[in-house]
């Protein structure tokens, strides 16, 4: 698990949880958003988001669809069903275009971002939905 700590550039503090197996992604989605100062807390499939979550707690979480042991849609239904974590924004990182990633069944995603993004298409998406879940 890899962690930043500072607070954004518009002076929120903001922890984001970032579910990725592939290191490269990993590292862009962590130093893209460490760079605004978000918190960034890094695992590497679903199972480790499940166990960390039961620690701390996150405003933001990112998911890679496709992982081992389990995968980005199960884990969202997953966290979905906690208590708590049910209006906390869950944005799929992926390959695969939206509606191809809808079409296994209900996610529990807020958005997507589909790959490979640009830096301000991450921050836009990011400040959009911490601005919406705070208010």
């Amino acid at each position: 698990m890899t962690m930043d700590t500072g607070a954004s550039s518009t002076g929120r503090e903001a922890t984001i949880l970032i579910i990725e197996n592939d290191p490269s992604d990993r590292l862009l989605l962590e130093k893209v958003l460490s760079s605004r100062g978000y918190r960034c807390l890094s695992v590497t499939h679903g199972r480790e988001a499940l166990d960390l979550l039961e620690r701390v707690q996150v405003n933001l979480i990112l998911t890679d669809l496709l992982m081992p042991v389990l995968d980005g849609q199960r884990t969202a239904q997953l966290i979905r069903s906690r208590p708590g974590m049910e209006r906390v924004p869950i944005v799929a990182v992926t390959a695969y275009p939206p509606d191809e990633a809808r079409s296994s069944g209900p996610s529990g995603y807020d958005e997507y971002l589909l790959k490979p993004f640009k830096p301000r298409q991450l921050l836009d998406l990011v400040e959009r939905l911490l601005d919406s879940w705070a208010s």
